[in-house]
């Protein structure tokens, strides 16, 4: 069963991530894991899509990953100019990333505090979230995240 608006978990988290990024006055966010995998994206459009893919390549190294599975945390703050990808990172739930996008340079700081206010509900809903490939499929992943 892939996630989308008919999953009521998967539509609350996409919703928190669009009230994010209005409230940071980002342009994007999205909630990765430790594999690769995007979990959710806003806005739900094929413009965000690249800049998933961009911030996997570059943060999201083999050796990263594998830390994350062991523990380990992410906290990136990369305010660029505006050619380049803006971002704000933060690990959370052991494989989860909760990145958000902007457009040009921003406050590390200042967003990096809203980041850390609004990670416990980011982390409740996506580790809420039904296993994508059915009830049976995600009795592994559901461990993990435990």
């Amino acid at each position: 069963m892939p996630l989308g608006d008919e999953v009521p978990e998967w539509k609350a988290l996409r919703d928190a991530l669009r009230d994010l990024v209005t409230r940071a006055g980002g342009c994007a966010a999205a909630v990765v894991d430790a594999s690769g995998s995007l979990w959710c994206i806003w806005p739900v459009a094929s413009t965000t899509l690249p800049l998933a893919e961009r911030f996997l390549e570059r943060e999201l190294a083999e050796h990263r990953r594998v830390a994350l599975r062991r523990g380990g945390r992410l906290r990136v703050a990369h305010p660029a100019e505006p050619s380049e990808d803006s971002y704000l990172a933060a690990s959370f739930g052991g494989i989860y990333v909760l990145v958000l996008w902007f457009k040009g340079s921003f406050d590390p700081d200042f967003q990096q505090a809203r980041l850390r206010r609004e990670l416990p509900r980011i982390e409740a809903l996506t580790v809420a979230l039904p296993p994508p490939d059915g009830p049976q499929a995600g009795e592994g992943a559901a461990k993990q995240r435990a």
